[in-house]
């Protein structure tokens, strides 16, 4: 198998993965909407029945509530209280009042909890003579307030609700009327309903349920204060009050979270009720809505499967045509392969006179160099050449008269002047050879020293002044003094000259280490380089300077010095103004 069929295979499989791992998105995605917004749909439904439920119980409370106070206000109920008269007429009013309002029980307790007067006098199971003083209702009566209780009969044994009202005569507490209101049929109702409804108390412990085996449970684990104060009333008889094996799963909100019973989703709705100490909870089971979900996850998966077999045929069906077009093509091939081999002797011949034409423009380009490099020698030669003779002829005629002392003086002019010459000859020389590489160690700072040294008497002359940046700890490089020294000469003294026309002539010299090499950077105030001199820059023999100012090989010079230590320069033009030469060097491994 060619290697441009197998990367043509692995680009097909990662494809192929690349669409399942989007497709699988895709549907998770899809799923995981469907069933928030089924979930969105399933909570707003049970809000509105928690709302229905709740206006149903305060219905059913509200309907007995006012039968305390009516009793409170009976005289015959403050006589009997105060002197134990009317006992009979007592008894039978709450009983044809009792049968009336159709409540479980109406009873009058004495100031101290003991019953007097009941409802159910003539039943075995009579309230007359119990003392009920433990009751929280009763104490709240009391203490001059409205009380209600929820628990279960200590009589009878059946559950009920308690509503109590003080009986006061001259500022006397005589004792307290009391109803007792039976709450099954409301919860017979939801139960017929098919809903799961539940109301808790203030400890959690659920006292109605629709759900039998939910019923006396707890939401929370009481603590020993909680199970201390619900024996103390003896609210809720025998019962163990186990905590119902409720796991919350995911807090959606406030009042809704999902719930796990016995392995099944719920979401649970809880609303409080306030003046009661109540909590009412609406539980629904999550089975429709994971059921539309997963149901929406199977299509979306049978659908993505199904793009993807067609994905798969038609490139199967692309491939053929594909492999029809190569067969087209490759007779077009052919035919092209002949046209080409006649276009690449065509070529062969036009490359031929390119190659001729070139040679004749490097050429050309040579002598352009060598007549530039040979007007700035005239130049630079003529000049102390001229001096020289005349200063021959002037030493002869000096001879003649015995004046030595003026000829010393021509003869020392002439030693400056050849020394000048061979200085240019030296810039030749150190150009056309490679100078050998010299094996040792150079301290950084010291040719920086040395080089502003020698260039002190220039920067004096155009009043440059001099920033320096430099580290303290000395930096140690690879090579010779002499050469480094002559890199930072040149580069000194082309800022100096970039700046013989500027009002402000400041030299910035900057060095820092950067890993295992040192950047050094001289930035000037002048004109800056214009860009076509920028691609010429560091060619030998090019200059700006008129003739005789300069060879041009100063830059070029110092690019092959700095190539040898195994380094780099650059020169780029700065925004803030002037031109800045970067040098990198290595420095010498420790």
């Amino acid at each position: 198998m060619s290697k441009k069929r197998l990367i043509k295979n692995n680009l097909t499989l990662w494809i192929f993965l690349l669409g399942v791992v989007l497709a699988t998105s895709v549907v998770w995605q899809t799923t995981r909407w469907v069933y928030r917004d089924a979930l969105a749909t399933l909570v707003k439904v049970g809000g509105e029945r928690v709302t229905l439920y709740t206006s149903t119980l305060r219905e059913a409370l509200s309907r007995y509530a006012y039968l305390p106070y009516v009793l409170s206000q009976n005289a015959d109920v403050g006589i009997l209280l105060k002197t134990s008269f009317n006992l009979e007429l007592v008894n039978n009013y709450l009983q044809s009042l009792n049968y009336e309002a159709g409540s479980e029980a109406l009873y009058v307790m004495n100031s101290v909890g003991e019953t007097l007067a009941a409802s159910n006098w003539q039943k075995p199971l009579s309230f007359v003579g119990k003392n009920y003083g433990f009751r929280p209702y009763f104490t709240d009566a009391k203490a001059g307030q409205k009380g209600q209780f929820f628990a279960i009969g200590v009589t009878t044994g059946q559950p009920g609700y308690f509503m109590s009202h003080p009986v006061w005569q001259d500022g006397q507490f005589l004792g307290a009327a009391v109803v007792k209101v039976d709450l099954t049929p409301l919860q017979d109702d939801w139960r017929e309903g098919g809903e799961t409804v539940l109301v808790s108390d203030a400890n959690g412990v659920l006292f109605l349920a629709s759900q039998n085996q939910w019923k006396y449970r707890t939401l929370t684990r009481l603590s020993e204060g909680q199970r201390n104060l619900i024996l103390a009333g003896r609210q809720y008889g025998n019962q163990p009050l186990e905590q119902l094996p409720l796991e919350t799963v995911e807090s959606l909100a406030e009042g809704r979270r999902i719930v796990r019973y016995e392995n099944t989703f719920y979401l649970m709705l809880s609303r409080p009720l306030a003046d009661l100490n109540w909590q009412l909870h609406h539980v629904v089971p999550l089975a429709p809505v994971r059921e539309q979900a997963q149901a929406v996850a199977a299509i979306g998966t049978v659908l993505s499967l199904l793009i993807l077999a067609l994905g798969l045929y038609a490139r199967e069906r692309r491939q053929k045509q594909i492999s029809r077009r190569k067969a087209h093509q490759a007779e077009a091939v052919q035919e092209m392969n002949l046209r080409l081999q006649e276009e690449i002797a065509e070529r062969s011949r036009t490359e031929n006179v390119l190659r001729e034409t070139q040679a004749e423009l490097v050429q050309a380009g040579k002598l352009a160099a060598l007549g530039h490099m040979a007007a700035g020698i005239v130049h630079e030669l003529n000049q102390p050449i001229s001096a020289i003779r005349t200063h021959a002829a002037s030493g002869r005629l000096l001879l003649d008269r015995n004046d030595t002392g003026k000829v010393r003086e021509i003869l020392s002019s002439v030693t400056r002047m050849t020394k000048h010459m061979a200085t240019i000859t030296a810039q030749l020389k150190t150009f056309a050879h490679k100078t050998p590489k010299l094996e040792g160690e150079v301290v950084l700072q010291d040719c920086l020293d040395g080089a502003l040294a020698m260039t002190a008497p220039l920067l004096t002359e155009f009043g440059v002044s001099v920033v320096k940046e430099i580290p303290d700890k000395p930096l140690i490089l690879n090579g010779d003094l002499a050469r480094v020294k002559q890199v930072l000469v040149n580069l000194i003294r082309n800022a100096v000259d970039a700046m013989h026309d500027c009002e402000q002539r400041q030299l910035q010299i900057h060095i820092s280490v950067q890993n295992q090499d040192v950047d050094i950077s001289l930035h000037d105030s002048g004109i800056g380089i214009s860009a076509q001199d920028m691609e010429e820059l560091f060619t030998p023999f090019f200059t700006t300077k008129g003739v005789g100012e300069g060879m041009g090989l100063g830059l070029s010079i110092s690019y092959r010095i700095i190539a040898d230590l195994g380094g780099t320069i650059r020169a780029q033009n700065l925004e803030t103004g002037g031109a800045q030469f970067s040098v990198r060097l290595p420095l010498k491994k420790e």
